[in-house]
């Protein structure tokens, strides 16, 4: 494709607009299950994270226990009676069909999920239902197969947008993890989509900062220094939580036992939050703790245990949801921790700072995107771009250690 059509930049601009109300709709929906789940007015203003802290032990149990209920039948009724669910990557890489309606069924259920404490992300949900409105738009005026694989990767970049308020980190999302191309006309069409998506939300819910965090101290030589031990120990973080995954049993979504396993999966993951309720939510709560160097080695080793079991667990039980926060707690917890110790013998490194390069850079590797992570970490938190150094430093590293690795072999 050599220009844009006129018809795609208003397909562009239009789903982007669409993406920007999903993200919004999303948004109020989801902080309104979590103010009802904890007992809180829906004009009280607290995070996720005070509301489950202050919250009693036994009530995070039984809101985990109906989420674990919902998880069960939701998906199980969703997969036995609905149309057969579409990835977006699977819509745009082969051109299947999302049905509409089984998507945002699910979508809906992974945001009310997420509310109620599943340890899984949020951003799937408004991705698949601008991707699942932009197939039906794309079809419904007749734009051709290139121009619809654009308006879908661009729609579920834009749907990332809309919910953590990074326009240029989602137009490098749908190019880098979708689109797979770098050339000019598709770098516009994502920037387009994106900023149209953003600038929606910000005219309804403000410029929200999804983290906002004193300045990181500049980085020095020492820091670097860390950044680089650190990656053999990321990198073996990434590599086994995958070979854990790949472990599990695999059983068949539409099975009605499938109710019994979610129940069963959410009364442990309530269990642990008895202990660790930072756990619930899609881990922006640990986030905040790590990246303020708020909790001790100790707290952050037991942290870090649970989230591990607590996102196996919600995989066990057949939850959808993201993987982009989960991700960033379970590397900036294991970075916390590497931190720690150099401290001890070493000249002494920022413990914020350093969990906040080990999230960009789990998040990178464990996801496959790693120029997305250094875009979308400091795109999320203002931080300087002074950390890119560390950051590229310890990304480079890490992904060198992780290709190292043995993988899986096939049967």
């Amino acid at each position: 494709m050599k220009t844009l059509s006129s018809k795609l930049i208003f397909s562009l601009l239009l789903i982007g607009a669409a993406a920007g109300l999903t993200g919004i709709v999303l948004t109020l929906l989801l902080h309104t299950v979590q103010h009802l789940a904890f007992g809180y007015p829906l004009n009280a203003e607290l995070s996720y994270r005070v509301m489950v802290e202050e919250s009693s032990s036994l009530r995070r149990l039984m809101v985990l226990l109906l989420c674990g209920g919902l998880v069960g039948v939701g998906w199980v009724m969703l997969h036995r009676l609905a149309s057969p669910l579409v990835s977006i990557k699977t819509a745009v890489a082969n051109g299947q069909k999302m049905p509409l309606a089984a998507t945002l069924i699910h979508a809906l259920l992974q945001i009310v999920t997420v509310g109620l404490g599943s340890p899984l992300g949020r951003e799937v949900a408004p991705r698949e239902i601008s991707a699942a409105l932009a197939e039906r738009w794309a079809a419904s005026r007749g734009l051709d197969d290139e121009e619809r694989k654009i308006l879908l990767a661009c729609a579920s970049g834009a749907g990332l947008a809309a919910v953590y308020n990074v326009p240029l980190a989602a137009a490098v999302f749908a190019l880098e993890t979708l689109l797979l191309s770098w050339s000019r006309e598709r770098l516009l069409a994502a920037l387009l989509a994106c900023g149209t998506a953003v600038l929606v939300v910000r005219a309804a819910l403000g410029d929200v900062i999804q983290y906002p965090l004193p300045d990181f101290p500049l980085p020095d030589g020492w820091f670097n220094a860390w950044a680089l031990a650190a990656a053999p120990l990321l990198a073996l973080g990434v590599w086994a939580f995958e070979r854990n995954a790949e472990r599990l049993p695999e059983i068949p979504r539409r099975k009605p036992a499938m109710v019994w396993v979610a129940l069963l999966s959410f009364a442990f993951i309530g269990l642990l939050a008895w202990y660790f309720p930072e756990i619930m939510g899609n881990g922006k709560a640990g986030n905040q703790l790590s990246f303020q160097s708020a909790l001790g080695w100790r707290q952050a080793l037991g942290l870090l245990a649970a989230k591990w079991a607590a996102l196996l667990l919600a995989m066990l039980a057949g939850a959808y949801g993201g993987r982009i926060t989960p991700s960033m707690m379970l590397g900036g917890l294991i970075a916390f921790l590497a931190a720690c110790a150099w401290n001890v013998l070493l000249p002494g490194v920022d413990m914020g700072a350093a969990a906040f390069v080990g999230a960009t850079v789990f998040l990178g590797v464990g996801q496959k995107m790693p120029i997305t992570a250094l875009v979308f970490m400091l795109e999320l938190s203002r931080q300087s771009p002074a950390l890119w150094l560390p950051l590229c430093l310890c990304l480079g590293a890490t992904l060198l250690v992780y290709r190292a690795l043995p993988v899986k072999r096939a049967a």
